[in-house]
């Protein structure tokens, strides 16, 4: 009787801790996305500037038709936002976590690399 007293409560504080099923397909979208090196390589270059579809191809050496696949996938994600500046669309961050996600998954890999 304890026992099921105890997994019903293991039962309950996991649904109250694992989010629902809409949003955990959301975050591993947003995961899935995060997952592509071509999407990550412009994630890192828009955290250090705001740029063009024409700057990111340049820079990445990439076409500009796959720069703007690429960054249609991230826009409906809203992990990138793009400003109109004349006949350009200039894209940035939506938002500094992005980055910083990055960052945390860096930090990790080079901890499991020194180990």
């Amino acid at each position: 009787m304890e026992n099921e007293m105890q997994h019903d409560a293991i039962v309950s504080r996991l649904n109250e801790l694992i989010p629902p099923t809409n949003e955990l397909n959301r975050i591993t979208a947003i995961f899935k996305a995060l997952g592509d090196p071509t999407r990550a390589r412009i994630l890192y270059a828009l955290a250090v500037s705001k740029l063009s579809v024409g700057e990111l191809a340049t820079g990445l050496t990439l076409t500009q038709s796959n720069v703007s696949h690429q960054l249609t996938v991230l826009k409906q994600l809203k992990l990138v936002v793009g400003t109109r500046s004349g006949r350009n669309v200039h894209y940035q961050l939506a938002d500094k976590h992005i980055i910083r996600i990055f960052q945390q998954v860096a930090a990790h890999a080079e901890e499991a690399a020194d180990e």
